[in-house]
């Protein structure tokens, strides 16, 4: 077996499991250290493999398998579906905490209270999961398997949630019952931040709601587009680069050279390889079989490409973009390379995508064709971050023209045919026979002229041609001219076409494609010639432009859910006014974690906007319940903030705990979706401030609105 990748997969699905193993490990230990109860905690670990257990059970029956995409997935829900334990287990001690209830009737009454609003919080996230599984295209093949995965979990969390905790809720709490040693000092410990955080979200919220109102909120409105604008900073991949630990090594030797000479420099090249840190492995393959027309990614004679394995990048010192960069170096000091490319396996999401840049130049005359893709590549050259520029064919191949007199051919009574097969012996021989091999399809077997007696023009113009009237020397019959002609030929859409291929190693494939459209702005082409970018930039440019209308498309359904939920067009509304300020932050965690926004940071947003509207859901049901039981206006705000300080705080700390080893790519693979974690990491940490300040100061002029145009119509009537 010359090349594998068993290797990369064990490696990914063992350090998945290690990163699944940290999440839970993070996450139990924020629920514990926030609650400060053992039995409570006992109860979210409860919820964590019966969870686990639905999600599989789903899986299967959905013919689901467990890879890289979905069990980040996995790792993912890890934060999110111990938020609705956590919510009904909060709540459940709240009515159990008195001593006045059963344990019973306290599982009883904390879930029923906790019931809508819990719901509201899984179905609005699952409302903004579905139009991604169908999205179209590229984006939903990448995708779907994530939010299936993702809804099934947070859909058996939400039935754990509801029907296990509240059973064993029963069992294990004991109302009234007196608090450990431990759990007093963690208790005081948490007092200790917790108090002044609730202070200050109160007093957020009065400074707010009062005479800086207008001030705050158009501030707040303000730095929402300031902080987008940042984005061009962080740039724009349509998927992020991979270290997976494997190197494509492309090159292409001088036209014409021996297969002895170019078996040396391949063997150079491979010498450069061994002596590389990390080295493992490698698979060769060069040239080309004679007289096959490839209609793909074809090779001509010349190329070859060099498939290199290293340890994986938790065993080596280097990233493999340094290590790139090194055998960069060394193979230019190689006699007899005309190009290479050095690359990352995977450095494109798809496979047809040739390069992350690829400038194609279309046209009718190849020799226009050639001298334009010359100034493109000379261009381009001038772009900071491309690691190497190759062309797809270039007039580099030297041929020898062989002009024959028709008037001579008759005098000496040869024809066209005859003259054929005496060079084509003379040079790659002629098929005589084959060699049989049992169960083969067998060897050809070739008859040719001596090479060493072939080696150049003046030996192929003394060949002599057998003639009705003896022999004829070549060259008393024919010219010869020396020509270069096209290594390749190919077209697009049946029109002749040059492609110029850039490589990078992890710059934004937005920052480059800047750098690419500033040199190329003022290249004037002739008439009937068209140049178009055919790299990653194009099929990003499609992908965005699906996520941003499933974006769109999870706004309204999410609204929609919420009026059924709600039975109002307004709360709605105050809901989601945190969604669009939640996206602040997005453009710093990039910019601070070195992260590209792409098609898994898109995807983190979509997300992030559901948790965003399961915090603001489980404020205003409180503050409802509040001002059914008698309270004002803005006592019942206050109250709701003081209570829901901590439950919202626990499910934002344990969703970003369940998401630290994706963010931090502990696992080979999770370089892929890793922006995603780190784009509802940051949003969650300024969203969940708004949520505990801004959504009650909407809320409270929304009502006192209200309150006035009540009031007025009253008195009109």
């Amino acid at each position: 077996m010359t090349d594998t990748q068993g290797e990369l997969i064990r490696t990914s699905v063992s350090n998945l499991i290690t990163s699944l193993r940290d999440a839970v490990i993070l996450t139990v230990a924020v629920i514990f250290l926030m609650l400060a109860r053992i039995r409570m905690t006992l109860l979210a670990m409860v919820s964590i493999p019966f969870t686990f257990l639905l999600t599989f059970a789903g899986m299967k029956l959905l013919n689901y398998e467990l890879n890289i995409v979905t069990m980040t997935a996995i790792i993912l829900a890890v934060g999110l579906l111990v938020d609705d334990a956590i919510v009904v287990i909060e709540n459940i001690d709240k009515h159990a905490g008195s001593g006045e209830k059963s344990a019973f009737q306290a599982a009883v009454d904390g879930t029923r209270e906790i019931f809508l609003a819990d719901f509201g919080g899984t179905a609005t996230t699952l409302a903004v999961l579905l139009p991604i599984m169908f999205v179209g295209g590229y984006t939903q093949q990448i995708l779907r398997p994530l939010t299936v995965v993702l809804s099934l979990a947070l859909l058996s969390s939400y039935l754990v949630s509801i029907t296990v905790i509240p059973l064993l809720a029963s069992k294990l709490m004991k109302p009234g019952q007196s608090t450990g040693r431990l759990e007093s000092v963690l208790e005081r410990f948490l007092q200790f931040w917790i108090v002044p955080l609730q202070n200050f979200f109160i007093s957020s919220f009065r400074l707010a709601a009062g005479k800086w109102g207008f001030v705050i909120i158009p501030l707040l409105v303000i730095l929402l587009p300031i902080s987008l604008r940042q984005m061009s900073l962080a740039g724009r991949d349509l998927m992020p680069a991979m270290d997976t630990g494997i190197v494509k090594v492309s090159f292409e030797i001088w036209p014409g050279s021996t297969v002895g000479q170019a078996e040396k420099t391949v063997a150079e090249m491979e010498k450069v390889i061994r002596n590389q840190s990390g080295y493992l492995r490698m698979s060769t393959v060069a040239g080309s079989e004679p007289k096959v027309i490839s209609f793909g990614a074809e090779r001509t004679s010349t190329e070859g490409v060099i498939t290199v394995h290293f340890a994986n990048r938790f065993q080596r010192p280097e990233t493999i973009w340094e290590i790139e960069a090194d055998l960069r170096k060394a193979f230019a000091g190689i006699y007899g390379l005309k190009s290479v490319s050095v690359y990352d396996y995977g450095a494109t999401p798809l496979s047809a995508i040739a390069a992350p840049v690829d400038v194609m130049i279309s046209g009718p005359d190849p020799e226009v064709l050639n001298h334009l893709a010359l100034e493109v590549e000379e261009r381009l050259l001038r772009v900071k971050g491309l690691t190497s520029i190759k062309r797809t064919w270039d007039r580099s191949k030297p041929e020898i023209q062989i002009d024959l007199d028709e008037e001579r051919l008759v005098d000496y009574g040869l024809t066209i045919e005859e003259i054929s097969r005496t060079l084509t012996a003379a040079t790659t021989g002629n098929a005589v026979s084959s060699l049989r091999v049992p169960g083969q399809d067998g060897y050809g077997i070739r008859l040719r002229f001596d090479p060493d007696e072939m080696k150049g023009l003046n030996e192929l113009a003394m060949i002599q041609l057998a003639g009705p009237r003896g022999p004829v020397p070549l060259q008393e019959i024919a010219d010869f001219n020396r020509e270069w002609v096209q290594t390749r030929i190919t077209r697009q859409n049946l029109e002749p076409c040059v492609n110029i291929l850039g490589y990078r190693a992890d710059t934004a494939i937005t920052h480059l494609q800047n750098q690419v459209d500033d040199v190329l702005a003022d290249m004037e082409l002739p008439a009937g010639y068209s140049l178009s970018q055919e790299g990653e930039i194009k099929h990003m440019k499609t992908s965005f432009g699906r996520l941003g209308s499933s974006l769109g498309l999870a706004v309204i359904l999410l609204y929609f859910s919420l009026t059924v939920i709600f039975i109002s067009y307004f709360r709605p509304l105050i809901i989601m006014s945190a969604i669009p300020l939640a996206f602040i932050g997005v453009p710093w965690g990039m910019i601070l974690m070195n992260r590209h926004f792409c098609m898994p940071a898109a995807m983190g947003m979509i997300l992030l906007t559901g948790i965003v509207v399961n915090n603001s859901i489980l404020l205003l049901d409180f503050i409802e319940t509040s001002r059914r039981e008698g309270k004002n206006l803005y006592a019942a705000v206050e109250e709701a903030i003081r209570r829901r300080t901590r439950p919202i705080l626990m499910t934002a700390l344990s969703t970003i705990a369940g998401m630290l080893p994706i963010a931090a790519e502990m696992a080979v693979g999770l370089e892929r979706l890793s922006p995603l974690a780190v784009v509802a990491i940051a949003g969650l940490l300024v969203s969940t401030f708004l949520t505990l300040a801004y959504v009650p100061v909407i809320y409270v002029a929304v009502e006192s609105l209200k309150i006035k145009v009540a009031s007025m119509y009253r008195s009109v009537r």
